[in-house]
């Protein structure tokens, strides 16, 4: 899978995801994203394109809290979903912001303690930043440009609302472990790794 995130200015993120290599023998998509930062709301929007199927998502904040949410075509109501109540869609981001925080947001000390509640649309959730160790990690790839010893740290998913009940414990297994460089005094992500039915990993380039 290839990804593509951008900050193009102070006030706008961009993303673009394309499924490759062995990934789209197995499924096809194609999905793209922004974040605006405006003086009294942020915009979020998302579409994507899976085989024959696709949506677009919109959604307004306001200081952290969710005054429009629509999509087309819309979403089904489905019976075994975790409701989404009012006060869950309030002090949370979109996922770009919350993303670019996490990933690009480091300074000369690495911040390998984070918690921010994200809503993408559809569902309310954690993403929680943390550290196991502060050892240094050798990773051997010609694909990292960044050649010294790397920190990890592991990205994790807590469920809050709007996911099936019977995915809960899915969810809250899934991590991604992230390896941070510094380069220049500032801590960078140089390695994204998650391990499921199919090995990921990303590369900064």
């Amino acid at each position: 899978m290839e990804i593509k995130f951008s900050l193009n200015s102070e006030s706008k993120i961009t993303t673009n995801i394309m499924s490759k290599g062995l990934l789209n023998f197995f499924v096809s998509f194609k999905g793209s994203g922004s974040t605006e930062i405006n003086k009294e709301t942020t915009s979020y929007k998302f579409n994507y394109k899976k085989k024959k199927k696709g949506r677009a998502t919109t959604i307004i904040f306001k200081d952290q809290k969710v005054i429009q949410n629509y999509s087309q075509p819309p979403r089904k109501n489905k019976a075994n979903l975790v409701p989404i109540q009012k006060h869950h869609l309030k002090n949370v981001l979109d996922p770009l912001t919350a993303i670019n925080d996490i990933l690009f947001s480091q300074k000369n000390e690495l911040n390998c303690t984070k918690k921010i509640k994200v809503f993408d649309g559809s569902d309310v959730f954690y993403l929680i930043l943390s550290q196991r160790n502060t050892k240094d990690y050798e990773v051997n790839s010609s694909k990292i440009a960044f050649k010294q010893p790397l920190k990890k740290c592991r990205l994790g998913y807590q469920t809050v609302a709007g996911h099936e009940i019977e995915d809960e414990k899915d969810y809250n297994k899934k991590y991604v472990d992230i390896f941070y460089g510094k380069k220049n005094g500032i801590y960078l992500p140089y390695l994204l790794k998650t391990k499921s039915k199919i090995t990921i990993k990303m590369f900064l380039k």
